[in-house]
């Protein structure tokens, strides 16, 4: 007789925490940086001083700024600044380092060593900071910002990308590959990375989450889209100021920014956990 009841928990848990919440989330956040004006209710950069630091309401849902500029609107149309840096960082997060570990995995030797040795010493640097020095470097800018961010991505991809390598490397059809003479580079490209990219694509998922954090923290601090132009790191910072006579500047734009974040978070644990089970 099966045995049915371990299967109970794991049920409740899934109806008391929907899995359609996260990707629903996304899906607006993916609207609204495609098509903002399906979304946004007023133009975003259109001034009204004669409204301006009015409180939420049926007019205007997140209230509006110090120039009477409607927030919930500049929210939606700051989406696509702050999404497109991030995807910009992860893709060339994901580049660097899918380079890195496949080189270090399979070579192995002095070559993985070397690589190795590298990632632990931008490890040794918390990412945010390693952000900050190289955008300070770069000069402000979402491109800059971009790179700055992807580039402090890279150790963790690069460790991931090598720990899949290695696995993958040691299975029967890889060496068997190898010993019928397949180039190196044929054997990775066909073999190794097709093998290893769901631990890495699970990674990206989480990756990304935390990358629009630091995009928006470093946008925060003056690096990134500069106003008028919204972005959601700029548009709490705006806020600042006001936020003992005008909470709603700084606090609706990180309850977005925070839901967002989870929803990506919870999307690629949800990726993670299916890998596993596939394992």
């Amino acid at each position: 007789m099966t045995r049915s009841l371990p299967v109970l928990p794991a049920v409740r848990r899934n109806r008391r925490h929907p899995t359609w919440v996260a990707p629903a989330v996304l899906g607006l956040v993916v609207l609204a940086a495609l098509l903002p004006d399906l979304l946004s209710t007023h133009d975003p950069l259109a001034e009204n001083v004669s409204r301006r630091l009015s409180s939420p309401s049926a007019a205007h849902l997140f209230g509006t700024d110090e120039l009477g500029r409607d927030l919930f609107s500049r929210v939606v149309h700051g989406t696509r600044a702050t999404l497109l840096t991030a995807l910009l960082a992860l893709l060339l997060a994901f580049g660097a380092s899918v380079v890195i570990g496949l080189v270090a995995g399979y070579l192995r030797g002095a070559v993985d060593r070397v690589l190795m040795a590298g990632v632990d010493v931008l490890l040794a640097v918390p990412a945010l900071l390693l952000s900050l020095l190289i955008v300070s470097g770069l000069g402000a800018g979402p491109v800059n910002l971009a790179v700055a961010v992807g580039l402090a991505s890279v150790p963790a991809f690069a460790r991931v990308t090598r720990a899949e390598v290695l696995r993958v490397s040691s299975q029967p059809f890889v060496e068997a590959a190898a010993g019928f003479g397949v180039a190196r580079h044929r054997i990775l490209l066909r073999h190794v990375l097709p093998h290893a990219r769901g631990p890495i694509t699970a990674l990206a998922a989480l990756e990304l989450a935390t990358m629009v954090l630091s995009v928006s923290t470093l946008s925060f601090l003056g690096y990134g889209t500069q106003p008028p132009t919204p972005e959601w790191g700029n548009l709490i910072a705006g806020g600042q100021d006001y936020f003992r006579t005008a909470w709603w500047l700084t606090a609706l734009p990180g309850v977005v920014l925070a839901c967002v974040v989870l929803a990506l978070h919870r999307v690629g644990r949800n990726l993670g956990a299916s890998e596993v089970s596939l394992v």
